[in-house]
């Protein structure tokens, strides 16, 4: 092709042309500089707002269907209350799914319903959820519960005297059940320590290493001892207060008598840390097993939205919304749509905000990046305008030999759009090794301003270093076509000169 051939030249640097080069030169670089910044920091920030989302999901689910106040005020709610087949007690989510009577009230036994009660409906609201969640392709469901109570460990440690010395932790706690089909959870599972094992086999007889839920991936287990109580897992901040894997002690919560109301305590163990990211509610956050978590729920007989719901699962984080609008959807046509809330992870009441920020400071960099390229290009507008005027005489030879205005403009277009892909793949080159060697960096800093440079808590043990592919698309598709929009004012200029008028001056 005739114009790539003349632009490939033009871009040769030469000595005659030493102020062309050295403008060149600094064009490219600056757009080298750019994309380097502007792809280590996306690619950083898109990491940790996945790995974010990661651990949200790994303690709720991409989408989750919550009980209505029509739920709870149902017939079908309602009815175990004054049924004998149901020990006159409420039923859980979990506790609906798996019985086998959809109204389990027998007029012959039970008391006579209250009038102001509404009419029995149609519908197993339980069932008949599930049964729509599951048609949906590649998507699962699971029922959860959250209750709190409170958490009393008894930390035993070896001394350097013949006693062993002995410290407690209590703390308020949200109780919530675990799902072993939550592939998220298993991901932000800590890895056990030589010292978690010793503490372990030291404390707690025969129990098995090998039940430890961090060596069942992908799927949780939670252990259980019958000396011990029942395994749990605990925020990573526990673990960080002096915490180890085998410290007993109880989850306490109060129950109503007939006469007054009483403290229950279920003995347990720690069984494993997970990292909760920066769930705000995630450093009080303990996993226990649904039988735990049932047990302490109905003894407060809670009925709240977020307390008992279902956990809708699938792969794709992106599809959350269609998820959503097809389970909408599935619920209007059997009519219980009146009895469920559906939600993505970003309208949980208790991240919403923290989502909705990233989102926003994501596009405000957005905005900025942009900027920067354009001023980045910019330079490319002077650099070629030098060149039209330093090829002038070149500009009307080939004019006069029968290059059209259309040529000479994509010579000089073509020139501005090479410079701006090569800044591109030289900034690219230099952000990859830059994010493989990220940690390094990252360490040169904290020990040059002598603390970290990147608090755990925020951001994790390491920052993300895999580059980002949608950042990657971004600076290459904007830095061309920005380059190439910066060659068309030098472009015009040099289609407009004429040959005669050119090589009379010349």
């Amino acid at each position: 092709m005739f114009e790539l051939s003349v632009a490939l030249k033009y871009l040769i640097p030469r000595w005659r042309q030493l102020s062309v080069s050295i403008i060149s030169l600094i064009s490219v670089l600056v757009i080298t500089l750019v994309v380097w910044l502007i792809l280590v920091f996306f690619s950083v920030t898109n990491g940790l707002e996945h790995s974010w989302i990661q651990k949200l999901i790994s303690l709720t689910a991409p989408v989750r269907v919550t009980p209505t106040e029509a739920y709870y005020n149902s017939y079908y709610y309602k009815i175990d209350t004054i049924s004998s087949d149901s020990d006159y007690s409420l039923k859980t989510i979990g506790e609906k799914l798996e019985s086998a009577q959809t109204n389990p009230y027998d007029p012959e036994f039970d008391e006579e319903i209250p009038s102001d009660w509404p009419s029995p409906e149609r519908n197993d609201l339980v069932k008949e959820a599930f049964d729509s969640i599951r048609s949906i392709p590649n998507v699962t469901a699971r029922d959860f519960e959250l209750t709190v109570s409170n958490l009393r460990l008894q930390l035993v440690r070896d001394s350097h005297s013949n006693e062993p010395t002995t410290s407690a932790l209590s703390q308020a706690s949200y109780i919530g059940s675990l799902d072993e089909d939550n592939p998220s959870l298993a991901k932000s599972i800590l890895p056990v320590t030589e010292e978690d094992l010793q503490n372990a086999r030291e404390f707690i007889a025969d129990l098995d290493p090998s039940t430890f839920c961090v060596q069942c991936e992908p799927k949780v287990v939670l252990p259980s001892n019958p000396i011990a109580g029942d395994g749990v897992l605990l925020p990573k901040g526990f673990k960080d207060s002096g915490v180890l894997i085998g410290d007993r002690g109880y989850l306490s919560y109060f129950t109503p008598t007939t006469s007054s109301v009483q403290e229950q305590r279920i003995p347990i163990f720690v069984a494993g840390f997970y990292d909760p990211g920066i769930l705000p509610m995630g450093g009080k956050f303990v996993i226990a097993s649904h039988e735990v978590t049932t047990l302490i729920r109905t003894s407060h007989n809670e009925d709240t939205a977020v307390s008992n719901g279902i956990n809708v699962r699938f792969n794709d984080l992106d599809s959350a919304e269609s998820v959503k609008d097809k389970i909408v959807q599935a619920f209007q046509e059997k009519g219980i749509d009146q009895y469920w809330h559906v939600e993505t992870f970003r309208e949980y009441e208790f991240t919403k905000d923290m989502l909705q920020q990233l989102r926003s400071e994501k596009h405000l960099f957005m905005i900025i990046a942009t900027v920067i390229i354009i001023v980045a290009c910019s330079n490319i507008i002077s650099m070629l305008i030098i060149l039209v005027n330093d090829k002038k005489k070149e500009i009307g030879i080939l004019r006069s030999m029968g290059a059209t205005s259309r040529s000479i403009a994509t010579i000089f277009g073509f020139c501005g759009f090479v410079m701006g892909i090569i800044g591109s793949l030289m900034g690219i080159a230099i952000a990859i090794f830059t994010l493989k060697n990220l940690q390094s960096l990252v360490d040169f800093l904290s020990a040059a301003q002598g603390f970290e440079a990147f608090n755990p808590v925020f951001y994790g043990d390491s920052l993300p270093n895999e580059i980002s592919f949608e950042a990657l698309v971004f600076v290459l598709v904007s830095t061309g076509l920005i380059s190439l929009f910066a060659g068309i004012v030098p472009a015009v200029k040099a289609s407009l000169l004429q040959p005669t008028e050119t090589l009379r001056a010349e």
